[in-house]
């Protein structure tokens, strides 16, 4: 039986460890997995029952659509300005989405943001792409989209039945995401056998219309320099990636799928190791790593002061 791969890495300041970090590496090839919550790596599979009813009512979400509620963007122009027209195009008042107020995640846009004294918006929100979805589904449903962040809510129902369908568990166990919506968490085994369920079943061309989408507009899954939109952006082939809070990098070709999951939390360290992992499997070239090895072994000096080490 195939054992859970582990990758420690070490961050090295002047040639001493000052910290280490476990990133947990599993594959759809392999028997063993691990308990998880996979965060914001969720939301390929999540859309997919919006995208399902739209096709019935004959509705057609353009890719970029996709991409942003599938997202966990950066708060840049681009994507707020793409969600504001979405919202007006569904007829959708974005101040009811559940998610807060949430300072952009791109430091310049954050900044000019507080230079023109411009109040943070829930927009602006890493998650109001999913949230704004889910208005737009209630709307399609034509039912009350109050409390729609709730587990008893007619969304987060439908979505548990599909993640019953497609990960093959006959129950589930959630809690609360930092945007307020259910977290689901699962074995990385049920997980990934979920990318290959989806493929032979009657799902399959959604779930290559999300895959499409997020392989087109990369910039509007995650946003400038993030480790996800780089790895979709330097693959040597078509690559889905996505990013989830506490340490967590999910990414497939349709064909092989990885997760990879730092055990403390470390988003640096997932970063790091995942990209490595995959520039050795000649999945992505070397910018994405080296990207990272550049921005987080300088203090703000510009002064070089980490190393890594990847055992």
């Amino acid at each position: 039986m195939n054992k859970v791969k582990s990758i420690d890495i070490e961050l090295l300041r002047n040639n001493h460890i000052e910290s280490k970090h476990e990133v947990l590496i599993t594959t759809d090839k392999d028997q063993d997995g691990f308990k998880f919550f996979p965060r914001s790596a969720i939301k390929p599979f999540q859309i997919i029952p919006l995208l399902l009813l739209a096709k019935k009512k004959q509705i057609t979400f353009e890719s970029e659509e996709i991409a942003i509620f599938g997202s966990s963007h950066s708060g840049q122009d681009i994507h707020v300005n793409l969600l504001t027209n979405i919202a007006k195009k569904y007829n959708i008042n974005s101040n009811d989405i559940f998610c807060a107020p949430q300072r952009p995640m791109h430091v310049d846009t954050a900044d000019q943001y507080i230079s023109n004294k411009l109040p943070f918006t829930k927009l602006n929100n890493n998650c109001s792409g999913k949230h704004l979805s889910m208005l737009i589904y209630c709307k399609l449903l034509n039912i009350e989209s109050d409390y729609y962040y709730k587990f008893n809510h007619t969304v987060q129902e439908n979505i548990n039945i599909f993640f019953k369908d497609i990960f093959e568990l006959s129950d589930i166990k959630y809690a609360i995401d930092g945007c307020g919506l259910p977290a689901i968490y699962l074995n990385s085994q049920s997980f990934l056998k979920g990318v290959k369920n989806i493929l032979s079943s009657d799902y399959k061309d959604t779930w290559l219309s999300v895959f499409d989408s997020y392989t087109k507009f990369p910039n509007l899954v995650g946003g400038h320099n993030r480790t996800d939109t780089n790895v979709m952006l330097n693959s040597s082939e078509p690559l889905l990636a996505k990013s989830g809070a506490e340490g967590v990098l999910f990414a497939t070709n349709n064909e092989s799928s990885y997760i990879f999951k730092c055990v403390d939390g470390n988003f640096r360290a997932v970063d790091l190791v995942s990209t490595y992992f995959l520039n050795n499997l000649n999945f992505i070239n070397e910018k994405p790593y080296l990207k990272l090895v550049e921005n987080y072994s300088k203090n703000l000096q510009n002064t070089d002061v980490y190393t890594f080490n990847i055992i």
